[in-house]
């Protein structure tokens, strides 16, 4: 529990933390933040130490892919970072901003409530150091302990209760816009005792594909991209005044440009599979190079690129093959991991079965691959599900457009590949769709694959924009990606995503050249990409501390 009545700002917690533990330079594991409040001569300065919450339900638990959070018998959540891959999803999962990359380690680091103290019957670090006694520490289950008492007896208050997870920090006196920043205006410059934030660029913590951003309100801060400032829902003072961040620790983004790409890439593997399990219903067949054995090749290279991507964001890429050797089922990563094994191997299946020209087994391949293609094309929004401190990630329509989108990049990528190779005979009951070049049954099923997959995106977008946001972090994220800094990537990816892919679609299945459609999935592919960058993006700029 901590006791902001008492506490006077003094760091000293911070620095024991650092001390006892080795935290390096540019991170915390415990730290205070300032806000101030009014206008000259009425204004106060508020104090609040942040730290993990140690949450009774922990998300960044469930999340991890190996195990190395786990929670202690006693409630602790604690670390081991010789199971760490580095690959961030805890640090999207704690609505606290608790954890953070070791610069020194390159794994996930975070507060484990001195543990190694605490076994031996001490108090953890900040608690011995606080010389206000504002921190106090303690068993909740005893009812006799100081801790317990307060708790049962004074008015406290978490940080974000509507999170769920339980929280097991408590804090007395304690100023709201301290503990929820939606309600202050975010850090904009360097505050006290610091530079502004573009001239702290060597103090930045790397994070792997968070940096590359354009400049915000707050400016651009080399490899670290600090929040933006959120929408307005913050609560003015007596003079117009927002209570406003004086002090606070820099939180990069953890995930950018290679997880909106990983999203494209294997949208792409998993659509080329849909897009053919597709033309079979059409009657394309199996006789022709693309379904026997050029569409698994070129869906497989995808999936490859996805793996590639995948281990490439990992801040311990040499621990990769921790997924599967090491897993917790309980993680989307894990079962994602499992998933794309799957369809690798029936895609490694169907490849050699066409090169062997065993056409009785292909088709069943094809379809084998398209089911398995919608667990991997969707397995993400499971994965995004768990990470409970990015609420414009909780949405439900979000499985719904990742399956949307391999549809639309499916059949696009497919009509490219209808200009190089043989896709299925041609389709003689209309004449006009016959100049399709090297088969049109396969290019009418590709277009109106494309077709449907553009149309529902558009849908899917539609709903979004339209429907009411449920809390101020959804509101805060769509403001940023609708209207704020990332609206001029989404908007330019929804117009090449559902407006060029729909209407090239509908020119080939009205008789137009393949070429049109081949040209509308390559739209749809770059389109899919900024869209997906724009969500990822807004999702993380909305502050959690």
């Amino acid at each position: 529990m901590i006791d902001q009545k008492a506490c006077i700002g003094c760091h000293a917690c911070t620095v024991a933390c650092k001390t006892e533990h080795g935290v390096a330079l540019g991170v915390y594991r415990t730290w205070v933040k300032y806000v101030e409040k009014g206008e000259w001569p009425d204004t106060r300065r508020f104090f609040s130490v942040l730290r993990c919450n140690h949450c009774t339900d922990a998300p960044c638990v469930q999340i991890c892919p190996t195990t190395a959070l786990y929670k202690r018998d006693d409630g602790i959540v604690d670390f081991d970072t010789s199971r760490c891959i580095g690959c961030k999803s805890c640090m999207q999962a704690c609505p606290y901003d608790a954890l953070y990359i070791d610069p020194d380690e390159h794994t996930a680091q975070k507060c484990n409530y001195c543990a190694h103290r605490v076994d031996v019957g001490l108090e953890p670090a900040c608690v011995v150091v606080c010389p206000e006694q504002a921190i106090i520490a303690g068993d909740l289950d005893d009812p006799s302990s100081r801790i317990a008492e307060i708790v049962a007896t004074e008015q406290t208050m978490v940080r974000a209760p509507e999170q769920g997870t339980g929280p097991n920090v408590f804090y007395t006196g304690a100023e709201s816009s301290n503990l929820d920043p939606m309600r202050s205006g975010e850090l904009a410059d360097g505050g006290i005792w610091r530079d502004p934030p573009d001239l702290q660029s060597w103090l930045s913590v790397d994070l792997g594909g968070g940096s590359q951003a354009p400049a915000g309100p707050i400016g651009n801060l080399g490899a670290v991209e600090s929040h933006p400032s959120p929408p307005p829902r913050i609560e003015h003072g007596r003079r117009g005044t927002p209570p406003r961040v004086v002090y606070n620790t820099d939180h990069p983004m953890p995930w950018g440009w290679r997880v909106s790409s990983y999203f494209l890439t294997k949208g792409i593997a998993a659509g080329i599979a849909i897009a053919a399990a597709v033309a079979l219903l059409f009657g394309a067949g199996v006789d022709s190079s693309w379904m026997s054995w050029a569409a698994p090749l070129v869906s497989g290279l995808f999936l490859a690129l996805t793996g590639v991507l995948l281990v490439w964001d990992l801040k311990r890429p040499d621990r990769f093959y921790y997924l599967l050797t090491k897993g917790n089922p309980s993680s989307w990563l894990v079962k994602g991991a499992w998933i794309l094994s799957a369809f690798a191997v029936v895609d490694g299946l169907w490849f050699l079965a066409g090169i062997l020209r065993m056409t009785n087994v292909v088709p069943v391949l094809i379809w084998v691959s398209a089911v398995l293609a919608l667990g991997l094309a969707g397995y993400t929004a499971f994965l995004f599900g768990q990470a409970e401190g990015r609420d414009l990630w909780q949405s439900p329509m979000l499985l719904w457009h990742m399956l949307a989108g391999a549809f639309t990049v499916g059949g696009g990528v497919s009509l490219v590949a209808a200009l190089f190779s043989d896709v299925g005979p041609p389709l003689e009951a209309t004449a006009a769709l016959t100049t399709a070049p090297r088969g049109a049954i396969g290019v009418t099923a590709f277009a109106w694959t494309m077709v449907i997959g553009a149309a529902a995106l558009g849908l899917l977008a539609a709903g979004e924009i339209a429907s009411r946001h449920p809390t101020a972090n959804i509101a805060a994220a769509m403001h940023h990606m609708t209207r704020g800094r990332y609206a001029g990537e989404y908007w330019l990816g929804l117009v090449a995503s559902v407006v060029l892919p729909l209407v090239a679609g509908v020119v080939v299945l009205a008789g137009g050249p393949t070429i049109v459609g081949a040209l509308g999935g390559l739209a749809a592919s770059v389109g899919i990409w900024l869209v997906d960058d724009a969500f990822v993006r807004a999702g993380q700029s909305v502050p959690l501390s």
